[in-house]
């Protein structure tokens, strides 16, 4: 009887007891609008290369002897289908170029424009 009264007792409890408001319901946040800005190049390495522009006289007079070191060094009836160029600043300019043929033959050029404007060819090589 004990055990009877213990459970009626619990349950009596139970009921009595006041409901708990419901938990609300989460609403969602409104969706945060991010500005992008595009990025900003780093600093420029004082003595590094710098991208060279491909309209300058100074830059196409050092491209035309590392296209004539091409077919100089690696005889070829291909053409100059896409030129990148870089340009650093030493006592003269050296101008760096991947020189890249019709077939897809890469060549890595660097002209060397000494300060009496004569130039040479100081870096050759075949790219993969």
């Amino acid at each position: 009887m004990r055990l009877v009264s213990t459970i009626l007792i619990g349950s009596v409890v139970a009921a009595c007891a006041p409901a708990q408001a419901p938990e609300p319901t989460p609403v969602a946040a409104p969706p945060a609008v991010v500005e992008t800005t595009p990025p900003t190049p780093g600093p420029v390495m004082t003595g590094g290369y710098s991208p060279a522009s491909l309209d300058d006289e100074m830059t196409k007079a050092a491209q035309a002897v590392a296209v004539d070191a091409i077919y100089t060094r690696d005889p070829t009836r291909a053409l100059v289908e896409k030129v990148e160029a870089e340009m650093q600043v030493v006592a003269g300019l050296n101008y760096r170029f991947v020189i890249t043929m019709t077939g897809g033959a890469r060549f890595g050029v660097t002209v060397y424009r000494k300060l009496d404007s004569t130039m040479e060819v100081t870096e050759y090589a075949r790219l993969p």
